[in-house]
């Protein structure tokens, strides 16, 4: 009987020793954070996927509708011919002077002939020819035809003019007291035209010749009493 309780005393320390060992205690204080470890190395990159199919074009709009016609510019001076300047010597030596006459001057006169392809029917009959002269070059002492002059110690003006034919133009040089004339000019005297077309049919209220030049209208007389430099600017020809 007293063994037994030896033995169950003996068992009874067994387990409370054991319950005693597995008892957990307080959790400790957090450790220090470790040092941090090498990055790791990158991975390879990965393949470019495949790019789309492109989406169809889109359909061309309709084409819009024209714009109103403007209204007609007016006439230019494209079609205005001048010549250079040429000397009577010149003329002489292609087609020789002779004497002429003409019906508006009595008696005989003396002639030059100056090919002027320009001069067509069409001029003749709508345009305006303006034939200009001068001695010494200057463009200062330009005048126009008809010019009439006293020559030297003569007292009978003597004028010096024009005339056109298709594809000439004809300069004379007349007596106006009647005589005839077979007295040359200054050979070294010079001789230039300028051709502007018609472009109005009638005139202001007579058969005179109308041009429409930069849009104003002009008419033959009022382009003659101009001065040689506004007939250049007008026309925007060189002098």
């Amino acid at each position: 009987m007293r063994k037994f309780n030896l033995l169950s005393i003996l068992a009874l320390a067994i387990t409370f020793l054991a319950v005693s060992c597995t008892k957990e205690g307080p959790e400790g204080p957090a450790g220090a954070n470790g040092a941090q470890g090498p990055a790791g190395v990158n991975g390879a990159t990965g393949a470019t996927g495949a790019t789309g199919p492109s989406g169809p074009a889109g359909a061309t709009g309709p084409q819009g509708p024209a714009g109103a016609t403007g209204p007609q510019g007016p006439t230019g001076t494209a079609n205005v011919i001048y010549s250079t300047w040429t000397t009577i010597t010149a003329l002489e030596a292609a087609i020789p002077a002779a004497d002429t006459t003409h019906p508006d001057y009595p008696g005989t006169i003396r002639r030059w002939i100056r090919p002027a392809p320009g001069v067509t029917q069409a001029i003749l009959d709508q345009g305006v020819i303006i034939s200009y002269w001068r001695v010494g070059g200057s463009t200062a002492g330009v005048v126009s035809l008809p010019y009439t002059y006293y020559s030297g110690a003569a007292t009978a003006p003597a004028i010096i003019g024009q005339w056109g034919a298709v594809g000439k133009i004809i300069y004379f040089r007349a007596a106006l007291n009647g005589a005839s004339t077979s007295v040359g000019l200054n050979g070294g005297g010079e001789l230039r035209y300028v051709i502007i077309p018609g472009g109005v049919a009638g005139g202001r209220g007579n058969n005179e010749k109308v041009a429409e030049i930069n849009g104003q209208l002009y008419s033959e007389s009022q382009l003659k009493a101009m001065s040689y430099a506004q007939i250049c600017s007008l026309l925007k020809i060189a002098q």
